[in-house]
């Protein structure tokens, strides 16, 4: 999954897509932003903010329609979590992992959102590695079918789901869209993005 729709974007950000079993530095300034957004900062400022400089490259007119539709009509900040089992679950998961992996916690955001899928899955995560070559979820729902997917660009740095995808309400319900654009600003800032630091393990 790409954040930027031009070719000579998605060369620069083709340097930013984790190798695989490589472990990035996560750290330093965000190459793909505008005004140089660094990853540290990102505390500081409003989630909305966040995912507004995550997606400030995407130039698909219907996708940012939907986009800032979404973050119109987000009262306050943007949902964090699918729901309490959601956020139990990726806490307990990520406890032992490496959180500067930002691919990797992306990955595990989206999968552990939907628990048939996260049952399906979650053996196949060792480590700091998620095996997809030979990860094939059965019985999952649709919306866990799309979670998968999405994990899957997102560690990987496949083209399953497009950007017009994502712009697609009847493809991509509103609660997926919204879970789906955490991940992403996740996987481009870490989880500040959605202001993990701020909660304990215990939580």
């Amino acid at each position: 999954m790409y954040f930027s729709e031009t070719p000579s974007l998605r060369e620069i950000e083709k340097t930013m897509k984790m190798i695989p079993n490589f472990i990035p530095r996560g750290h330093g300034v965000v190459i793909l932003c505008q005004n140089e957004f660094a990853e540290e900062n990102c505390i500081a400022v409003s989630q909305k903010e966040i995912l507004e400089k995550t997606m400030s490259h995407t130039s698909n007119p219907l996708f940012q329609k939907r986009f800032k539709k979404y973050i119109n009509e987000s009262e306050t900040i943007p949902m964090n979590f699918r729901n309490s089992k959601h956020n139990i679950t990726f806490t307990e998961t990520i406890r032992k992992k490496n959180k500067k992996d930002y691919a990797l916690m992306s990955a595990i955001y989206l999968l552990t959102a939907e628990f048939a899928l996260w049952q399906a899955v979650k053996r196949h995560i060792t480590n700091n590695t998620i095996d997809f070559k030979n990860l094939h979820p059965v019985g999952i729902s649709e919306n866990g079918y799309t979670l998968f997917c999405a994990a899957k660009d997102l560690y990987l740095g496949t083209e399953y789901l497009t950007i017009s995808d994502l712009a697609d309400p009847q493809l991509i319900p509103p609660r997926m869209f919204a879970l789906i654009c955490n991940a992403m600003a996740i996987r481009r800032f870490g989880l500040s993005a959605i202001h993990f630091e701020q909660r304990s393990d215990k939580e």
